[in-house]
């Protein structure tokens, strides 16, 4: 196991963020774009507005960190604990949580329904879009959508995408909300943040009735396959959480959405 700020055995990148801030990821070309992305996701922001140092966030799909990074840079001495499965993701994620210096842990483990185990499908040349759910297709329109909302033209992203979402599966730890609660002694959780590639119904039902009583806010990217923002919406609003949906304006025209959900306002 890699120790805290120590390289992962296995290829790494290091990347230089705006700022002259240094991380490690397990690819060369998208960690920019994820960055931005992270920092420029107002819906972020608003899920951390008013938290205050002590309280406790659950990073969920935690890929390297970069959610992490921004709740803490944006609210001083959170304790977050991230969750992340992938083997390469967690390994610069380990070092990238000593780097920052904050009070965060990572723990390599997907959170799920129950716990136990998973097969993950990874794609090395797109890690955030590893999931328990593969769907290549599905990433692949995605990603196109992305790609052209991004200036890039059709071909050009094609071109871009030849690779991109060929993976391999492993399997991988699962745990759950409810267990990770009672596991780092965790009364309130102030906030709950999803990014799973399709399993965010899975881990919401990992929360277990108990546990719904422990939470604040839930801040969510939801793939509408098959009317899962309607259901996790729904979920949630008899939950009595007040729930606002959105989507980021790269991608308008995918599946994809963000989700707020709080009742402490």
């Amino acid at each position: 196991m890699t120790g805290p700020g120590e390289a992962p055995a296995h290829e790494t990148y290091e990347i230089t963020l705006p700022g002259g801030r240094k991380v490690l990821s397990p690819e060369a070309n998208q960690g920019l774009a994820l960055w931005q992305d992270v920092v420029g996701n107002d819906v972020y922001a608003r899920a951390v507005d008013g938290l205050s140092a002590g309280d406790v966030v659950f990073d969920v799909g935690a890929n390297i960190g970069f959610a992490a990074c921004l709740f803490t840079d944006l609210v001083p001495g959170l304790r977050v604990y991230s969750f992340e499965p992938a083997e390469a993701c967690y390994a610069c994620l380990q070092v990238n949580a000593a780097r920052l210096r904050a009070d965060i842990t990572a723990v390599r483990a997907a959170v799920g329904a129950e716990p136990g185990t998973a097969e993950l499908t990874y794609y090395p040349k797109s890690p955030a879009q590893s999931s328990l759910y593969p769907d290549s297709d599905e990433d692949r329109r995605n990603s196109t959508v992305y790609l052209v909302n991004s200036g890039i033209g059709a071909e050009a992203a094609d071109v871009f995408l030849a690779d991109m979402h060929r993976g391999h599966s492993y399997p991988v730890a699962v745990t759950t909300v409810a267990a990770a609660l009672d596991e780092y002694g965790v009364d309130e959780l102030a906030l709950l943040k999803i990014d799973v590639e399709r399993a965010e119904q899975d881990v919401l039902d990992g929360v277990g009735e108990a546990g719904w009583s422990r939470v604040r806010r839930v801040v969510a990217e939801v793939h509408d396959t098959d009317g899962r923002l309607d259901s996790v919406t729904r979920h949630l609003s008899e939950r009595g959480f007040e729930v606002e949906v959105g989507q980021e304006r790269l991608l308008a025209g995918t599946n994809v959405h963000m989700l707020l959900a709080a009742r402490d306002r």
